[in-house]
């Protein structure tokens, strides 16, 4: 393994490992198919699912480098920037973070969910323009500049994080945790597994390839498309070395359809979903990625079976809750009708009102 790949010293270690796998009673699920959860939304790092396992790479390369500042990006309500803000400061890291915010609130910044944690941990935000998407374009510049100004004003030595800590060092986070899952057994008891496409699934499929293939790899489009995440995962493996003898075409099926509105955005439909899967098995679903991969998935498995290797599926749960908190939820909760348990028992009557 190349140098500056090493994992943190057991001392710093961000995430919680050996997360466990366990059968999802999914509200939905077509007779037939099994259906088992990853629960890497229990990693730890300030809850922030997969995040910690690419952070453990990604700072420890930034120790090795003795560097004292961490530069990331994102959209407002970032999973990677409020991991990366948490990590930061358990390291002793200072952070910049350049973040895009929504159109509707465009020069504020809310104080809910992920951004909320972001400004407990006194992280530094500069607010870049909504039409921001390009990391090479609208990001990397003002990251570079960030990080110019910094060395020179403040003396700081910045550690630049690529968006979603995608990069050839983040990509040992995933590929660890497919090793973590091969001790599990998961390629004997498992036909498919699926999970966002992006970074995590570049590195499920180069752990898939190198154990041989012995599962049908589901990579679910949250948002871009899927000549995107084909371009970036064959980025990726050319990286690490593997492109001239395979390609992601030939390691993932890619399943577009999933972002519904668009990214961060979300249907009545698709947080009624959630709530049906908090409700029937006690696990949070966030509206962002993980909402929407699950439930295009348990579509998928009625409309197109065949589609699938075999009956026992393996969903990744990627984390973050943290999603669930930006107000969307309890926007949606206060204008539902039904299914209400919020019961009035306020007077001192010991007997339960008839009513409720």
């Amino acid at each position: 393994m190349k140098k500056g790949y090493s994992t943190l010293h057991p001392d710093n270690k961000l995430s919680t490992k050996n997360t466990p796998i366990q059968k999802w009673h999914l509200p939905g699920i077509p007779d037939g198919f099994e259906v088992y959860i990853k629960r890497d939304d229990l990693t730890g790092c300030s809850l922030s699912g997969n995040k910690a396992r690419k952070l453990e790479f990604l700072l420890a390369e930034a120790l090795d480098k003795g560097n004292d500042t961490l530069i990331g990006c994102g959209q407002i309500n970032s999973n990677l920037c409020r991991a990366l803000a948490c990590a930061g400061r358990e390291l002793g890291f200072n952070c910049h973070l350049l973040m895009r915010p929504n159109a509707e609130n465009t020069g504020e910044f809310p104080s809910e969910g992920n951004a909320a944690m972001i400004q407990l941990v006194g992280a530094n935000v500069h607010l870049v323009p909504p039409t921001a998407t390009s990391y090479e374009r609208d990001y990397l510049p003002k990251m570079k500049a960030l990080s110019s100004h910094l060395r020179s004003h403040s003396k700081m030595s910045p550690y630049l994080v690529p968006v979603a800590g995608t990069s050839p060092v983040g990509l040992f986070g995933p590929i660890e945790c497919f090793e973590e899952m091969r001790q599990q057994g998961v390629l004997e008891e498992f036909s498919d597994l699926v999970v966002t496409s992006g970074g995590t699934s570049a590195g499920f499929c180069i752990g898939n390839y190198l154990t041989g293939q012995k599962m049908k790899l589901h990579g679910m489009v949250a948002f871009k498309d899927t000549a995107f995440f084909h371009r970036q995962t064959n980025d990726l493996l050319h990286s690490v070395g593997l492109q001239d003898s395979v390609h992601s075409e030939d390691l993932i099926t890619m399943v577009e359809g999933v972002a519904g509105r668009g990214y961060g955005l979300s249907t009545d439909e698709e947080l009624e979903f959630i709530q049906d899967v908090a409700t029937h098995t006690g696990i949070f679903l966030d509206p962002i990625y993980t909402g929407k991969v699950a439930f295009h998935m348990i579509r998928r498995l009625r409309t197109s079976p065949e589609s699938f290797r075999g009956n026992k599926i393996l969903f990744y749960n990627s984390g973050s809750v943290l999603g669930l908190l930006d107000g969307r939820t309890r926007d949606f909760l206060k204008s539902k009708k039904t299914n209400n348990k919020i019961h009035d028992w306020t007077c001192d009557d010991l007997r339960f009102p008839v009513s409720n």
